[in-house]
């Protein structure tokens, strides 16, 4: 049983009697799960009674993207730090090879699902910085020649992408999510790996970009 999207999700207090033991091992497990003893208690009981919960919904989505990234030798599934992130780190061509983190985060905004990607570096170098946010000035660019999407910045060294949820609201295309933002990161990644090896051949940088975007999402099904 699934609760359907576009319907809101009440939540209510109840009084339940429960053994002492009962709720020393649910609050054991919560911390070790990172989430709080009411949210688990609504997972058990969701599961028992065979309703998907929003949460669940989330996990099962992030469980995908795992089983679409995990290929990608290069990239490094982070531990889950929340509900509704979810993060993985790929390391630049560049000096040291400095670690670029993708952040996925989705939440559930009246019925609706709506997502966010941060990218985010904590270099210290004001080079590295500046060669980052020109690639994601022209990356914008290249993108919004296609795709009209909303790009933002953050703090200097974080960088935010609106995802557009609209052809995935239905809890039935959680894997269909799952693909088209694997298959976004993907292609970002490999992006930012192109525009480093041509970082002194600024003109080949833009034409290789827009190539490699071209090639890598023109058969794609759905666009996020």
């Amino acid at each position: 049983m699934f609760l359907e999207r576009g319907e809101a999700v009440k939540k209510s207090v109840y009084s339940l009697v429960l053994m002492d033991d009962v709720v020393e091992a649910i609050d054991e497990l919560a911390y070790t799960l990172q989430t709080s003893r009411s949210n688990l208690i609504n997972q058990i009981l969701a599961e028992r009674v065979a309703l998907v919960t929003p949460e669940q919904h989330l996990q099962r989505i992030f469980d995908c993207l795992s089983d679409y990234l995990r290929p990608y030798t290069h990239f490094q599934i982070q531990n889950q730090a929340a509900d509704h992130m979810y993060s993985i780190k790929s390391a630049l061509r560049y000096k040291y090879n400095p670690t670029i983190r993708y952040s996925v985060y989705l939440t559930q905004q009246d019925g609706r699902l709506e997502g966010q990607l941060r990218i985010i570096s904590r270099t210290q170098s004001e080079i590295l910085y500046f060669y980052l946010n020109e690639f994601f000035k022209l990356w914008s660019h290249i993108e919004n020649e296609w795709n009209l999407v909303t790009w933002e910045t953050e703090e200097g060294t974080k960088w935010l992408r609106q995802f557009k949820l609209e052809d995935f609201q239905k809890l039935s295309q959680g894997n269909e999510l799952a693909e088209a933002i694997s298959h976004y990161i993907k292609g970002l990644d490999d992006g930012l790996k192109i525009y480093f090896t041509q970082l002194n051949h600024t003109e080949a940088q833009y034409h290789l970009l827009k190539q490699h975007y071209i090639n890598h999402y023109k058969e794609q099904k759905h666009f996020v």
